[in-house]
C-alpha cells in the first residue's frame, strides 16, 4: 500500500501492521511506513482513509508529523512477529506456520480476527492469486486469534513464563504432544516453566527416548526433583535409559527411601513382573481398624493409582488380604480390617513373565496385582495401565490412557 499525507504527497509504503496484543482480539494501533532508508510510524488516529481497492492509505496529517517507527511494551508488528512464524493452535494442540493474518473492521477500529495457514494464502502472497480458485480450503485453515499462542515470539524475547502460561492449564498428555513437536530449546523452556508435579506428569507421557532427552536437558537439581515426583516404575525405566554416571548422580540427590526403591526396581530383569511394578502401594496392618486406616490415608495422602486396593499384612509383613477404599469408608471406624478383607488374593512373583501378569489381570478383572517375594511379602504392585501396555497391540499403546492419575 502506498501512503499519502494530507497534501497528497507520497510518504512511502506500508511495511508492517502494529497491533496492541491481547489474548482475545488485538486492535490495530498503527502502521510502519518505509521511506527511503527510514521507517516511520503512522498511528491509527493519523489515518484518514484505508482504500484497499486502490492500495492506498491516506493520512490526515503532514508527513513531518510522523514519528520514527517504534513499539510500546504491549504492541507487536504482525509481519515481523507473526507472518511466516510458527504458532501453536491451542485448540488442536499443533504447531502451524502463518501464511496470512486476517484483519476485520470493528466499530471505528481494525481488528485481528485470526490467521490463515492455507496454501491458498501462500499462493496469493507470492503472486499466484490466479491459482487460488483451483485450490481447496479446509475448515481448519482459519484459526481464530483466541486459539493462537505466539510461542516463537515469546521465546525470542525470553519470556518463557508468559509463553507457556496457557500450556500449564492443559492436560499433561496434551503438553507432551506439543513439546514432542518442537526442538530441544523449546522443550526445555516448556518444562522449565511448569511446576515440578506437572513437569513430572508431562515427562511420563513422553516416549522413552524423548523423556530421557528432556530429563538430560534439565539442571541436575531440577531433574532430581522432577524424577522424585514420577511414578516409581516409570522413574526406574527412565533411569535405565540415562548414561550411568548421570543416573548415579540423580539417585544420590533423591531421598534415601526413594533411592532404595528405584535401585530395587532397576535390579529386576526386563519383561518381568518386577520390572513392571511400582513400589507405591498401600499396605496396612490387618489388625488395624477402619478408622485407623482412614487416618493413615489422610496423613500420608498416597497417589490415586496406589489405592486401587488396600493390601493387608500380618505382623511378619506377609500379605494376608486386600480390601477397597470404598469398603473402609463405609465400615464402622471400629471395624477391624480383617472383617472387611478378601483373603483370596491373586498375586504374582517378581520374576514372573510380564505376559503372565497381563493374563492374570485380564482374567480376574484386576485394577492392580501385588508382586510378592518367596515369603509372600509385598514388593510392589503392577497397575492395569502398565499391564495393558504389555498385552495390547503396538499401534494401540499411544492411545492408552494412564488410568490411575
Amino acid at each position: 500500500m502506498s501512503v499519502l499525507d494530507s497534501t497528497g504527497m507520497t510518504v512511502g509504503e506500508v511495511l508492517d501492521v502494529v497491533v496492541r496484543s491481547t489474548p482475545e482480539t488485538p486492535v490495530v494501533t498503527g502502521f510502519f511506513v518505509g521511506r527511503d532508508d527510514d521507517q516511520l510510524r503512522v498511528s491509527w488516529e493519523q489515518i484518514k482513509e484505508i482504500d484497499v481497492d486502490a492500495e492506498t492509505l491516506r493520512l490526515g496529517c503532514a508527513a513531518g508529523d510522523l514519528e520514527p517507527a517504534s513499539l510500546s511494551g504491549d504492541e507487536l508488528a504482525l509481519v515481523d512477529s507473526v507472518l511466516d512464524n510458527q504458532v501453536l493452535d491451542m485448540r488442536r494442540k499443533v504447531f502451524l506456520r502463518v501464511q496470512d493474518v486476517l484483519l476485520g473492521a470493528g466499530e471505528g477500529v481494525l481488528l485481528v480476527r485470526g490467521i490463515d495457514v492455507s496454501s491458498v494464502a501462500l499462493a496469493r502472497r507470492i503472486g499466484l492469486g490466479f491459482l487460488t480458485r483451483r485450490l481447496s480450503r479446509r475448515s481448519d485453515d482459519f484459526v481464530p486469534w483466541r486459539d493462537v499462542n505466539l510461542i516463537s515470539l515469546r521465546l525470542s524475547s525470553l519470556n518463557f513464563i508468559e509463553a507457556f502460561a496457557e500450556l500449564a492449564e492443559l492436560h499433561p498428555a496434551d503438553i507432551a504432544d506439543i513439546i514432542s513437536q518442537v526442538g530441544p530449546r523449546e522443550r526445555a523452556a516448556v518444562l522449565a516453566a511448569l511446576n515440578t508435579g506437572l513437569a513430572a506428569d508431562t515427562l511420563q507421557e513422553l516416549d522413552g527416548p524423548l523423556c530421557s532427552a528432556a530429563l538430560q536437558e534439565m539442571l541436575l537439581e531440577r531433574a532430581a526433583a522432577v524424577l522424585e515426583k514420577i511414578e516409581a516404575d516409570r522413574a526406574a525405566d527412565i533411569l535405565s535409559d540415562l548414561p550411568d554416571a548421570l543416573a548415579q548422580e540423580l539417585l544420590a540427590l533423591l531421598p534415601a527411601e526413594r533411592e532404595e526403591d528405584l535401585r530395587e526396581l532397576a535390579s529386576h530383569r526386563e519383561h518381568t513382573a518386577g520390572s513392571l511394578m511400582t513400589t507405591d502401594f498401600v499396605a496396612l496392618p490387618v489388625n488395624a481398624g477402619a478408622g485407623e486406616a482412614l487416618a493413615w490415608i489422610r496423613r500420608e495422602q498416597p497417589e490415586q493409582y496406589a489405592m486401587a486396593y488396600l493390601y493387608l499384612v500380618d505382623d511378619e509383613g506377609r500379605l494376608v488380604g486386600a480390601t477397597t477404599l470404598r469398603d473402609v469408608v463405609l465400615a464402622d471406624p471400629e471395624t477391624p480390617l480383617a472383617g472387611i478383607m478378601d483373603d483370596d488374593i491373586v498375586q504374582i512373583a517378581a520374576d514372573a513373565d510380564e505376559e503372565e501378569v497381563g493374563r492374570l489381570m485380564t482374567k480376574y478383572d484386576l485394577l492392580a496385582i501385588p508382586v510378592v517375594d518367596g515369603e509372600r511379602r509385598p514388593l510392589g504392585i503392577v497397575t492395569l495401565d502398565d499391564a495393558l501396555d504389555v498385552v495390547l497391540p503396538e499401534d494401540w499403546k499411544q492411545r492408552l490412557p494412564r488410568l490411575f492419575r
